[in-house]
């Protein structure tokens, strides 16, 4: 038998913001609505990528897509077709997320690239990046006062499905836009660039031109796709070096897109059926409390939970039959939505203390609430094989904490988020499992 012993009295600092998402409740055309359970999970950003997937699907988010002619007068608001934007963005807003809008393209996998090339115009670019701010932030052409606090340019530049140009066509792409973002808008968060290799060429280049350059760079954002949790204080570890080696020590950091990846390969389809296992949620936890006790990642935003891309990479719903009367309908939870919702539990709660466990396969985040109350996130997770092909044992957990009633919430193969009393304070667990457990009254 293990122990996992929870030191309420031994405060760490805030639980942070990392069950964002990649998409927004209301997707697929609006015809799935996941408000409520967007709500209830207290997801704190939605990431504006790959929004309806693919090219934005002629009408979201996506520059092409808002100011379909470059030709056109930037300056006037009949150039931009805002109409499936303002309504998904009202979505995010209503299910009480804020939108985290990335400016630039969809990730084109076919072999003829339509829109991630570099636009004809770099200062053009980046003025109607600046109107797209103004219509959503300062009312302009019928717009909104929305508040959005971040506005990431482009995504991923450093790979050829997302930028065809070279690395020194996007740093002044980057040049261009960002001042004149940062000149319109003082008030907002401008960075980027949601890099696939947070320390690689592209990353390093961008980073000596943002300081000899002296450009706007409010936050670095990256993304990895990984199967072992630990990998991410890895990344995150080379990530502040690099930051501190260009001067940018303490710039905020955004993870914002990750998921379970073992290869890049044909096997990758073997990880798209465990996104939509209770393995997932497992995964989730594990790597989210990763991020928490052993980085400084501020947000993060796992991908994705639009139905467009359900059977891929969503492990948080699933389809449900369409509704033949009209109008959008809820998608099913599948496991993961268990680990954004056990975290929002720890959020709620507030401040992070002190979780020990001798196991080396637990990942534990616990907090404390100013009544007193205890939540802690337990995730019992090693693949170190891949594809959940060896899992641990099952095992026992003791749970030390100050005396009270304790319940789990357990995620496995068998139960989907359901209550066990735990009288004697013993946790019982699968391989590749989690629970939340809390404290009863």
């Amino acid at each position: 038998m293990y122990n996992i012993t929870i030191r309420p009295d031994r405060h760490i600092g805030p639980i942070r913001d990392l069950h964002g998402v990649g998409g927004g409740p209301v997707t697929n055309h609006f015809t799935y609505d996941a408000s409520e359970d967007f709500i209830k999970a207290g997801i704190p950003f939605c990431r504006t990528h790959d929004i309806e997937y693919p090219f934005g699907a002629g009408e979201f988010v996506d520059i092409h897509c808002i100011f379909k002619d470059f030709d056109k007068d930037e300056n006037d608001p009949a150039s931009y077709n805002f109409t499936f934007t303002d309504e998904y963005l009202k979505a995010i807003a209503a299910a009480g997320a804020k939108p985290f809008y990335r400016l630039g393209t969809t990730i084109e996998h076919q072999p003829v690239k339509l829109y991630i090339h570099p636009p004809k115009d770099y200062e053009k670019w980046g003025r109607i990046c600046s109107r797209i701010v103004a219509h959503y932030n300062d009312g302009w052409a019928d717009g909104f006062h929305m508040g959005i606090g971040y506005w990431e340019i482009f995504n991923e530049p450093d790979i050829g499905p997302c930028w065809t140009g070279t690395e020194e066509q996007f740093i002044e792409l980057y040049a261009a836009a960002a001042p004149i973002i940062k000149r319109e808008h003082p008030d907002v968060k401008v960075g980027g660039c949601a890099f696939a290799d947070p320390c690689g060429s592209l990353a390093n280049k961008w980073l000596a031109a943002v300081r000899d350059r002296g450009l706007p760079m409010d936050f670095f954002s990256w993304h990895a796709y990984l199967y072992d949790p630990r990998r991410v204080t890895e990344l995150s570890s080379r990530l502040d070096a690099l930051l501190e080696k260009y001067g940018f020590a303490g710039t905020e950091s955004i993870f914002d897109e990750w998921n379970y990846v073992v290869r890049w390969d044909r096997s990758v389809y073997r990880c798209y059926e465990l996104h939509r296992d209770a393995f997932e949620c497992a995964f989730m936890a594990a790597t989210m409390a990763e991020m928490q006790n052993n980085t400084r990642i501020e947000k993060a935003m796992y991908y994705d939970v639009q139905m467009c891309l359900s059977e891929s990479w969503n492990g948080v719903f699933a389809p449900t039959p369409s509704n033949v009367f009209g109008g959008a309908h809820r998608p099913a939870r599948r496991p993961g939505y268990y680990a954004l919702y056990a975290w929002n539990e720890l959020k709620k709660l507030g401040t992070q203390v002190e979780t020990v466990c001798d196991c080396p396969d637990v990942y534990a985040v616990a907090a404390v609430g100013k009544d007193g109350r205890i939540s802690a996130l337990v995730s019992y997770y090693n693949d170190e094989a891949g594809f959940n092909n060896a899992p641990p044992p099952p095992a026992e957990f003791k749970i030390d904490a100050p005396e009270c009633r304790l319940r789990a919430f357990i995620v496995d193969s068998s139960r989907t988020f359901e209550p066990v009393d735990l009288p004697d304070g013993i946790l019982r667990l699968d391989g590749n499992s989690c629970a939340l457990i809390t404290s009863e009254e």
